[in-house]
This record gives structure tokens, C-alpha cells and sequence, in this order.
């Protein structure tokens, strides 16, 4: 019995390239949509991390509008007591007197603020970013948190801790913890400023201080 060869039904050969067709069209719809998920959650993190500059720069705006204040309130208490310490008989007075002289601005809060990072952390979809980044700003934040921010309650919680502000007491004690809540503050403001210029100068190199170009 000899043999003869088979040959495939031209249909078959048709099915089998539409079906390949067909897989490759369904693959290259799944790479195509990921790249544009890719490139929408990358548009995100752009964008959201702007936001986060522009909110470090106004912190930065913010704490050199204060700092030189807080330092100088050092030194006016610094005066005053010498003064006290100068006199020949023992000085009694109002701790809350005293805030006039040696807050004539009145307190000056930093006001600082987080809401941009904190919705970037919510909404921008930061993991796009290089990790180095996104891991010092969050940092810096949690820096001005317990640092600046903290201390500045400290110093409000000390200032103001109930009616004893307006009994007349020895003055230099609560002038000498006053000063050393400044002295402090000063310091870190002045650190923040230093280690947020050079994040900003890190998101600019990185192109992400200015918003992403929505076309």
C-alpha cells in the first residue's frame, strides 16, 4: 500500500492564522494598556509630587519669615535677665507681663503645612518614584512634625500652662526655660530650611518640582 500525503484543508490554515492574529491583538491590547497605566500613574506622581514642592517652598517662605524673630527673642530675654539678675533686691513679677518685651511681634507661629504630601501619600501613586525621593520626603515631614511643629507646642503649653502665668513669681526660672524653647526652635527651623532647599534642589534635578505637562 503506498503512501500519499495529507494535505490540510485550506479552512484550517485560515483558522489557524486568525487565531494567531487574535492572540497577538489580545497580547499587544494588554502591553499597550499597561503602558498607558504606566505612563497615567507616572503623569500622577509627577504631578503630585509638584504639589509637594510647591507646599515645601511655601514651609521654606514660611520659616524664614519667623526664624530671625525667634532667634532675636533669645537675646531680648537674654537682657532682661540681666537685668533682674543686676538688681539689688530680689525681682518678683508676672511671667505673662514679661511676653511684650520679649515677644513684641507676639508669638509667631510657623505655619507649616503637609495636606500636598499628605494626598500625594493617598492619591499620587508615589511608588513610580525612585524610592531615595519619596523616602527623604517623608522624612523632612516627619521632621517638621516632631521637630518644629512640636517644639512650638511646647513652647505655647509653657507660655500659657494655666492661671500660674499671672501669679508673680521669680521670673528668671520661667524666663530661662522660655529661652531654651526658642533657642532650640531657632535651631531647627533654621535645620529644616537647610534640608528642605536640598530636596527641592533633588526634585528639580529629577524633574519633579514643576507640574507634568498635561497635553
Amino acid at each position: 500500500m503506498s503512501s500519499a500525503s495529507v494535505s490540510l484543508p485550506s479552512w484550517l490554515g485560515r483558522a489557524i492564522v486568525e487565531g494567531a492574529l487574535i492572540v497577538f491583538a489580545v497580547v499587544l491590547g494588554f502591553v499597550v494598556n499597561e503602558w498607558r497605566e504606566d505612563v497615567a500613574d507616572r503623569h500622577a506622581a509627577r504631578q503630585a509630587m509638584a504639589r509637594v514642592a510647591a507646599e515645601i517652598q511655601g514651609n521654606i517662605d514660611q520659616l524664614e519669615a519667623v526664624v530671625a524673630y525667634h532667634e532675636s527673642a533669645t537675646g531680648r530675654i537674654d537682657e532682661r535677665i540681666a537685668e533682674i539678675e543686676s538688681a539689688e533686691l530680689p525681682v518678683q513679677g508676672v511671667i505673662f507681663d514679661e511676653f511684650p518685651r520679649i515677644l513684641p511681634r507676639g508669638v509667631n507661629a510657623p505655619g507649616l503645612t503637609r495636606f500636598a504630601w499628605d494626598h500625594a501619600q493617598e492619591h499620587g501613586r508615589l511608588d513610580v518614584l525612585p524610592y531615595e525621593i519619596v523616602a527623604e520626603t517623608a522624612r523632612l515631614y516627619d521632621m517638621q512634625e516632631a521637630g518644629v511643629e512640636s517644639t512650638w507646642r511646647q513652647i505655647v503649653e509653657l507660655l500659657f500652662a494655666g492661671p500660674s502665668v499671672m501669679e508673680p513669681h521669680d521670673l528668671v526660672p520661667s524666663l530661662r526655660f522660655t529661652r531654651i524653647g526658642f533657642t532650640e526652635l531657632a535651631a531647627q527651623e533654621r535645620f529644616l530650611i537647610g534640608q528642605y532647599q536640598r530636596l527641592l534642589e533633588k526634585l528639580e534635578a529629577a524633574g519633579l518640582a514643576a507640574p507634568a505637562d498635561e497635553g
